[in-house]
């Protein structure tokens, strides 16, 4: 009786048991004026909730450490300033296959986040000591966490993000990762000239001695023939033929850079040995067709033929010693031009925690929490104060007991 009374007297009580009776009845529909009452009765639990929620998030968002960011706008090159557009075209393409990229610009975000180029930061800045970690993969990981490098499709402009607490160091970073960017395209361009230039060099020295031995065999055989060649009867093919060896050799080439790289499984590996084939096939041809004098005697042939020979030598030396002086300047160029639009400075205010943002949205989550909590409360007080719910809450112990 004495239970009775005192629920009797709680209008919080009262409420649960009419809550309570409408539930077993099923007689009335929730409607709004339920919800009013609803949480008119756990006011005080919800709003206790919601204001300690509220505080704890203020507390914590002044103990956050408080975020800089430091960030790069730059220019990437968008094509080759240097004579060794194909073959850096080429490697291009190349790079886009291997590392993923479908793009330039994604290529250079590709390169900026590969092991050599992140290791080279690492010992730039001396980040072992910083994250005080011997572990190189560590280190990279937190670089990953802190550094963020997008591109901006319709202005082509790389941008380099960098997260951390001091603001001088985040712009130091991404100012650094430019001037990283800017060495490695810079040797990359140079490892390409010197490459053209060994190739063209050991290239000339084998035809100039095929030079020399060409003067040889046709000086051989106008003294025995004792014939004079006309220089237009032999010029009609030799410079076809030269400009066929000049395409040869640049073809050769970017497959010989390529190779560096890739394997011959790669599409633009195949595609170069394909042209390759076709066009020492097309040279075959006509380095085998008669002389321009097919009744003339076979001395007269064999005279015709050696000229033309001498001429085509001299003609691709020719070639490759102009190529060789491109090389040259390449190499004594630097490297693709890289423009930063804006240098990194440090920033005056924090990126990061937002804490407004932070306290109002923990504070939302606190308010649907306590929602929950009081709901799961209130059905759980109607149901024990009906015969039938005590039988259903009694069944579900059973249902769910290990024993």
């Amino acid at each position: 009786m004495h239970n009775m009374t005192v629920s009797s007297s709680d209008p919080n009580s009262t409420s649960i048991s009419t809550a309570a009776s409408s539930i077993d009845e099923r007689e009335e529909d929730f409607s709004l004026i339920d919800l009013l009452t609803f949480f008119g009765i756990y006011k005080g639990f919800i709003f206790s909730i919601t204001f300690i929620s509220c505080v704890l998030s203020i507390v914590v968002s002044l103990l956050m450490t408080p975020i800089f960011t430091g960030k790069t706008l730059l220019i990437p090159p968008q094509q080759q300033q240097n004579l060794a557009a194909s073959t850096l075209a080429s490697l291009g393409n190349l790079s886009g296959n291997v590392l993923g990229a479908k793009s330039q610009d994604d290529m250079y975000i590709a390169l900026m986040n590969t092991e050599k180029f992140q290791n080279s930061i690492i010992e730039k800045f001396d980040l072992k000591a910083r994250f005080k970690s011997a572990l190189l993969i560590d280190i990279r990981m937190a670089l990953g966490s802190m550094v963020r490098i997008a591109s901006d499709k319709k202005s082509s402009l790389l941008s380099i993000e960098v997260d951390d607490p001091d603001p001088v160091f985040a712009a130091n970073l991404a100012n650094g990762y430019a001037q990283e960017l800017s060495r490695f395209l810079g040797e990359m361009a140079i490892t390409d000239a010197q490459v053209r230039r060994l190739y063209y060099s050991n290239q000339i020295k084998k035809t100039q001695d095929d030079v020399a031995n060409a003067e040889i065999s046709y000086r051989e055989i106008q003294q025995k023939s004792g014939l004079q060649i006309p220089s237009l009867q032999a010029e009609s093919s030799v410079k076809e033929i030269a400009e066929l060896h000049g395409q040869i050799a640049s073809r050769e080439l970017q497959l010989q850079a390529i190779n560096i790289f890739a394997t011959v499984q790669n599409p633009e590996v195949k595609k170069l040995i394909t042209e390759l084939t076709a066009m020492r096939m097309h040279l075959q041809k006509l380095e085998q067709g008669s002389p321009s004098a097919p009744s003339a005697g076979k001395l007269q042939q064999g005279a015709l033929m050696a000229y033309r020979n001498m001429k085509v030598q001299e003609s691709i030396l020719e070639s490759l010693v102009k190529q060789l002086e491109f090389a040259r300047i390449d190499e004594a160029k630097e490297g693709p031009l890289l423009q930063v639009i804006d240098n990194a400075t440090p920033a005056e205010r924090r990126s990061s925690p937002k804490r407004t943002k932070f306290v109002i949205t923990n504070t939302l989550f606190g308010f649907l929490l306590a929602c929950i909590l009081a709901f799961i409360r209130h059905i759980y007080l109607a149901t024990v104060q009906t015969s039938s719910g005590l039988e259903k809450l009694q069944k579900f112990k059973r249902a769910w007991s290990f024993k």
